[in-house]
């Protein structure tokens, strides 16, 4: 009996002894969260503050910006993918490849414009540049959402900005990015282009394809590109200053009729690319 207060009370004094200083550790730490706060709110620190979290957040909105552009050009993919043709710098993949379909979807192309800022965010956060500063951050975790108009990116990511023993917390999540485009039709468009081939791989329901492309104010070009290749360019010009283009191939057999013929001159002008 005498054993068993023994231990008891032993392990009644450890919980009590870890609770004092897990209390004590607390108050230490808001004690240094309020001083560091304090220092960063000074009027000779704060503008160095802003101008960090500025350019922080102007780095998430690069990036996004330059994962449509490549998802764009890439024709929704930021990772090679089945079949595609490999340019080095880029690749361009096949959505319909005789007879067997590759073609993206919203889901997979939400995912990979999330991968691609993942993997790139640091580049341009790596030119961020205080000397008086300490900035180190986590890796980011991008959910990507593909909406009627525009694009929503919410990075998950803390970012810790030191100077002479204190530190400030920064989640860029709070500043989620919001960019105008027309990729979710684009997407719907493409589809629409690839899924007509299993009715006919060589005729396309040309008013379909011209109502579903005038309703966006979208454009579509089908080029030529080798043998039995066309080469698909979907693009807008009224989200940004500049074109955007999202381009997929198909490659025939060589028995089909070319599909250029049949909506070449119904569908849309394209934008002037010059």
């Amino acid at each position: 009996m005498k054993k068993g207060q023994i231990t008891i009370l032993i392990i009644i004094s450890v919980i009590i002894v870890a609770a004092v200083l897990s209390t004590a550790f607390v108050i230490t730490q808001n004690k240094k969260a309020e001083l560091s706060k304090k220092f960063f709110s000074q009027l000779n620190i704060k503008p160095d503050l802003d101008s960090i979290k500025y350019e922080i957040i102007e780095c998430s909105k690069e990036t996004s910006l330059n994962a449509i552009d490549k998802i764009g050009i890439q024709g929704g993919y930021y990772k090679k993918h089945n079949k595609y043709l490999d340019f080095k710098s880029f690749f361009i993949p096949y959505y319909y490849y005789e007879n067997n379909y590759y073609q993206t979807n919203q889901l997979t192309t939400e995912r990979e414009l999330s991968y691609y800022i993942d993997e790139n965010l640091e580049k341009c956060l790596e030119k961020i540049d205080y000397s008086d500063y300490r900035i180190s951050y986590k890796i980011p975790r991008t959910e990507t959402r593909i909406e009627n108009k525009q694009i929503s990116f919410k990075i998950n990511q803390e970012f810790k900005i030191e100077r002479e023993n204190n530190f400030i917390t920064f989640k860029l999540s709070d500043y989620p990015q919001k960019i105008p485009s027309e990729l979710k039709a684009i997407i719907i468009l493409a589809d629409y282009i690839t899924e007509s081939h299993k009715q006919d791989p060589a005729m396309y329901c040309v008013s379909c394809l011209s109502d579903i492309a005038e309703k966006d104010n979208l454009f579509v070009d089908i080029l030529n590109f080798r043998e039995n290749e066309m080469l698909v360019i979907i693009s807008e010009n009224h989200t940004s200053s500049e074109i955007y283009s999202f381009e997929f191939l198909n490659k025939y057999k060589g028995n089909e009729r070319s599909p250029l013929t049949e909506f070449v001159e119904t569908i849309p002008n394209s934008p002037d690319k010059e």
